[in-house]
């Protein structure tokens, strides 16, 4: 029974991905939490996704705790600084289980769901002559992830089964994810759609060249902008680091597109942040949720091993470091990006190894590496209008697999009886 409800809720909270207006995606994180302590009584085996999860989960709490443990009674937390727990949840808990259920058929009547809804929207955002599209989103950056996730979904019903329907279905989430304009969103698809192709094509090589090159690309920015931002930014007389932003983009740059000055504001102000914090505290960071209450106050703890970030105005906003990476090696440090690493690869690995369902496959790590390349951009990993389409759907996916497995080894015992 608990575990109908709980797949009844996951299911519904993924027809809630599509909006951010109407708070339906976090419901099979509210069912997980509620389930955590029932689904762990006298478990034994942990399956290796939720094992590495509840380590990483578990050192997240840690440092919330140390940092400013008054963030778990406020919403704002759970809207920004720590999305985390409402985008990762749920797969806590939903790998335990097992049900039979069409997977395919759930994925596409979603797919046409969302895209027959968004239809309706962009007629009303044409009448109201708006050229950028966000949907039902509060942001075009949230609206591009969900878009770009949602158009490799149609792709590989496309490339499955090539009929007019998924042409279309094709076309309308393309066009809705261009008319974002989010070009980080844009190139999260096209890589990620690149990546799977490689993995097809046995040059996996290819992609330790392509994660190997962004990585470049950004500490080449950062060596450039890092003194830049200690100088006439972090380290100003003037408390307000934004309007110290302004003042050195305003006199170096001049007036800049809206576009064009975020990008800025990424290369001059965010990431430094995070790397700021990062080489302060490189083992553990200062404190999950530290690097966006600024300016930065920073007090060592234990000389020369852990900082922490003493700025008595605590905030939660969407002020993070814009880089999934640095935001976690600012805020916890080389250990706690090591075990969600690890965490991370251990979803690459079982979708690697279980290939029961082709285009949920496919899809997952056409997602996992979109998800990752847009983190090197924005801090889209725990993001829930981005992570939480991919987790849902993993999550159901392991459920899914979970049950194929059991039908397996029983067929298998049924044989050996007959034998």
């Amino acid at each position: 029974m608990l575990k109908k409800i709980l797949i009844t809720a996951t299911i519904i909270g993924l027809f809630g991905t599509m909006t951010n207006f109407v708070f339906l995606s976090p419901l099979p994180t509210l069912f997980a939490a509620l389930l955590l302590p029932l689904v762990y009584i006298n478990k034994k085996h942990f399956p290796a996704i939720t094992f590495w999860l509840l380590l990483f989960t578990m050192f997240t709490i840690v440092s919330t705790l140390l940092y400013y443990p008054k963030s778990f009674l406020s919403y704002g937390f759970y809207r920004y600084d720590g999305n985390f727990f409402v985008s990762y949840l749920p797969l806590l808990v939903l790998p335990f289980f097992s049900l039979k259920f069409n997977i395919g058929k759930l994925l596409k009547s979603f797919l046409v769901f969302t895209t027959c809804v968004n239809i309706l929207v962009y007629g009303y955002n044409v009448l109201q002559h708006k050229l950028e599209f966000s949907g039902l989103f509060m942001s075009t950056n949230g609206a591009g992830g969900f878009y770009s996730i949602v158009t490799s979904l149609a792709f590989l019903f496309f490339l499955n089964k090539k009929t007019y329907t998924n042409l279309f279905l094709v076309i309308f989430n393309s066009f809705f994810l261009y008319a974002t304009y989010s070009r980080g969103s844009i190139l999260g698809l096209v890589l990620g759609l690149m990546a799977l192709l490689f993995i097809k094509t046995r040059r996996r090589y290819l992609l330790y060249c392509m994660f190997i090159g962004l990585s470049a690309i950004q500490i080449y920015i950062l060596a450039y902008t890092f003194p830049a931002y200690k100088k006439y930014i972090m380290n100003s007389p003037k408390a307000n680091i934004y309007q110290n932003y302004n003042d050195f983009a305003i006199k170096e740059f001049g007036a800049r597109s809206t576009k064009l000055n975020n990008v800025y504001i990424r290369m001059y102000e965010t990431w430094p942040r995070g790397l700021d914090s990062f080489l302060e505290s490189p083992l553990v960071g200062t404190g999950f949720g530290s690097v966006n209450d600024v300016p930065f106050h920073f007090k060592q703890v234990i000389p020369g091993i852990i900082t922490t970030n003493e700025q008595k105005n605590k905030v939660f906003n969407d002020s993070h470091a814009h880089h999934s990476f640095l935001h976690l090696l600012g805020e916890q440090g080389l250990l706690g990006v090591g075990l969600f690493l690890i965490f991370w690869f251990s979803v690459y690995n079982f979708l690697l190894k279980n290939n029961q369902h082709a285009v949920t496959r496919d899809f997952l790590l056409v997602s996992f590496f979109n998800l990752t390349i847009m983190s090197f951009t924005e801090h889209r990993l725990t993001t829930p209008s981005n992570a939480l389409p991919f987790v849902i759907i993993l999550g159901l996916y392991h459920v899914y697999v979970n049950y194929l497995k059991k039908q397996d080894m029983a067929d298998k015992v049924y044989t050996r009886g007959m034998v």
